[in-house]
């Protein structure tokens, strides 16, 4: 079975890019362009994964991490963070906030197929 994965991507080149990372790595690919319509997402969609951008309009990805940690729907879903933001600061705000990994841009594509694969294993076991 398909796992679903949300891109959250203000970038509309960022989202094209990762969905076709993901669906060549045999992953469904959802996308939001902010915050406020990612949270919408996670909840209609329930995806497996959930890869988001930081800085964002609406709601940044700080934001979404905090709206999905504080509903018992949404709180289990594994969040990748993929930002530009390379400060200590961002990234350990995002793994406080229960992110599983940080991701650089620009992206690798191996290294994301490989994170998400990873930790949707780590889910099952």
């Amino acid at each position: 079975m398909q796992k679903k994965i949300l891109v959250v991507d203000d970038n509309q080149d960022t989202v094209q890019i990762l969905t076709a990372v993901l669906k060549r790595g045999g992953y469904i690919v959802v996308a939001a362009r902010d915050g406020v319509e990612a949270v919408e997402k996670v909840q209609q969609e329930r995806p497996a994964l959930v890869l988001s951008d930081l800085m964002m309009p609406k709601l940044d990805g700080f934001g979404v991490m905090e709206a999905m940690r504080a509903d018992p729907g949404m709180n289990q879903i594994p969040v990748l963070i993929i930002s530009a933001k390379v400060d200590p600061v961002s990234k350990a705000r995002g793994m406080e906030l229960g992110a599983k990994d940080y991701i650089v841009k620009p992206i690798n594509p191996g290294e994301v197929l490989q994170k998400v694969r990873h930790h949707l294993q780590e889910g099952l076991s």
